[in-house]
């Protein structure tokens, strides 16, 4: 291989230096025109509302003996508010359906059916969306169905795996997202965009990612609708973020927020995949706004599995800039300190040259009248210099303050349980009210409050609710449990003792709970102490270390 000469290997690396700069300099600018969008957004929710105004009061219009027309409306109402309000959409399509059983059309009735199971899918009630399917299912091999029916049931089922933590489920849900899927894919026309996209979605969920990239490239660059090509940027995005290509992720999610913004759409999750990006990048401030934005929409739209997504990052978000207030607020003190010095200081300089010069000037009248000033300026010293006395006595009371309420922070706020909804309300409300108070610039109210919230005392009722409900659940587990273990190792409690770090374990494991990382998060422990404390009970066991999860697992009773 030839070398290259140094000059050559500098054209290069200035090429590469000037690339990645426009490139970083490009993102920046999408980003923040999305800001600005963000901003005027409510300018494209208000034309969002006009189409439907207008479509209401032709339906408002229409007489009620023409089922047809009134079918149509309503379905067409559904289709407005699909993506925009959950609630709405849900009562047109409930509308519909009632319709289309007065026509007594079978067509309608699938699609009025298949309409409110794919809204029940984005708003998170999946059990809802297959019971909405079930008339359906009945009779599914006797009817032909479209590529609609089985890709509905496939973005269902794949959702519930990505919900479900049991392995069990886990892979039948799986399972069936993948036979949905490939029966979808057989049924869409051949050149349209569901079966370019289905086609390259099926290649990403079967851990083809590099085809898949390939494939939504080449339909991007296809004449799309403005929500499809949001669409086919979202799976760009994640497929890059799953390669590890964060740049060129955030690149596609930002395309894909600007047109789910433009088009009105409220049930989005590139805002919140963009916001995690930022945030992992450091940039505090864009990420606050998205995920702020991302909260509302969430809660506009009325879909709970995106209000849990968001309340997993907002508090994070929330708590970096507290952080950064207190840093520049103790910045702000250190620079009053030292500027008030300097000004008592240069004050002092320039009168005590003041009255030399005069001294110099008018003998023994401006010696008299310095030496008065000189005591008037002594005066003053005194009594700035008390007042500064006062101003670090205060600063330090003010330390003291903070670094009790720092040492609380660090001692009482534990983990976070994301998936229990009395704990991310209580903890929202706690946040809020900080961000309140410090806006208002009621500092004391915001020590007390943060002196008044006993983290650690919250956790461990969680943890005592825990044992309580999983005891309850499973009495006989300490019995089971000391059964596979050696005589000498079996664990005995007092009455009234909870379970000890190694049964909270194991009861996380019996409950489904088998990542290290989780069990890690959930109990505050290091991912090596969960697997220390494992490997200790697997030692003492009376079973094979491998066979000892199992035999657990299928020895616990559940309480009928």
């Amino acid at each position: 291989m030839t070398k290259l000469f140094p000059s050559k290997q500098l054209n290069i690396l200035i090429k590469i230096i000037f690339l990645t700069y426009t490139s970083l300099s490009a993102q920046e600018s999408k980003l923040n025109s999305l800001i600005h969008i963000i901003e005027n957004s409510s300018k494209y929710d208000k034309e969002k509302k006009a189409e439907i105004d207008s479509i209401r009061t032709i339906l408002k219009k229409t007489k009620k003996i023409d089922l047809l027309s009134l079918y149509h409306l309503n379905t067409e109402m559904f289709y407005r508010y699909k993506v925009f309000q959950r609630d709405s959409a849900f009562y047109y399509g409930i509308q519909a359906k009632n319709l289309a059983y007065q026509l007594n059309n079978k067509s309608f009735i699938a699609n009025a059916n298949m309409n409110l199971a794919d809204i029940c899918v984005s708003s998170g009630m999946y059990k809802e969306a297959l019971d909405f399917l079930e008339p359906s299912k009945i009779d599914e091999k006797n009817s032909n169905y479209d590529a609609f029916y089985y890709g509905i049931l496939g973005r269902c089922y794949g959702d519930m795996a990505e919900y479900s933590n049991t392995p069990y489920f886990n892979k039948q849900y799986l399972d069936l997202a993948h036979i949905y899927r490939e029966r979808a894919l057989l049924l869409t026309e051949d050149g349209s965009f569901f079966h370019y996209f289905l086609k390259a979605f099926n290649k990403s969920k079967d851990g083809k990612l590099h085809e898949s990239l390939s494939d939504f490239n080449a339909l991007l660059k296809k004449n799309n609708q403005p929500h499809d090509q949001a669409l086919v940027h979202y799976m760009l995005g994640e497929l890059h973020q799953q390669l590890g290509e964060n740049d060129i992720a955030i690149t596609h999610f930002t395309d894909a927020v600007i047109s789910d913004i433009k088009t009105a759409t409220k049930e989005s999750l590139a805002i919140i995949k963009l916001s995690e990006l930022l945030f992992k990048k450091g940039d505090l401030n864009k990420a606050s706004i998205l995920i702020k934005k991302a909260n509302e929409d969430a809660s506009f739209y009325g879909a709970q599995q995106r209000k849990i997504q968001v309340g997993a990052i907002l508090p994070l978000v929330e708590q970096e800039i507290l952080k950064i207030v207190e840093k520049e607020k103790q910045r702000i003190y250190w620079q009053y300190i030292i500027v008030s010095s300097f000004l008592v200081f240069a004050i002092c300089f320039v009168l005590i040259i003041y009255y030399q010069f005069r001294k110099l000037k008018k003998a023994k009248k401006i010696i008299a009248d310095a030496h008065k000033n000189l005591k008037r300026i002594n005066k003053q010293l005194i009594s700035v210099n008390e007042k500064i006395k006062l101003q670090n006595i205060e600063i330090k009371q003010v330390n003291k303050q903070l670094s009790e309420a720092n040492k609380i922070k660090e001692e009482y706020l534990g983990l976070f349980f994301t998936q229990y909804d009395m704990v991310y309300e209580k903890f929202n409300s706690f946040m809020t009210t900080i961000k309140n108070q410090i806006e208002e610039e009621h500092y004391d109210k915001v020590k007390r409050t943060i002196s008044g919230y006993n983290l650690k005392r919250e956790k461990e009722k969680l943890l005592e609710n825990f044992d309580t409900a999983f005891i309850n659940l499973f009495p006989n587990f300490i019995n089971e449990f000391n059964f596979l273990m050696k005589e000498e190792c079996k664990i005995k409690l007092e009455k009234e003792q909870f379970l000890t770090k190694e049964l909270r374990i194991y009861a996380l494991i019996r409950l489904g709970i088998t990542q290290n990382e989780i069990i890690a998060q959930i109990l505050g422990y290091s991912v090596n102490s969960i697997y220390a404390f494992k490997t200790k009970i697997r030692n003492n066991s009376i079973v094979k270390k491998d066979d000892f999860d199992q035999k657990l697992l299928k020895n616990t009773t559940l309480k009928l």
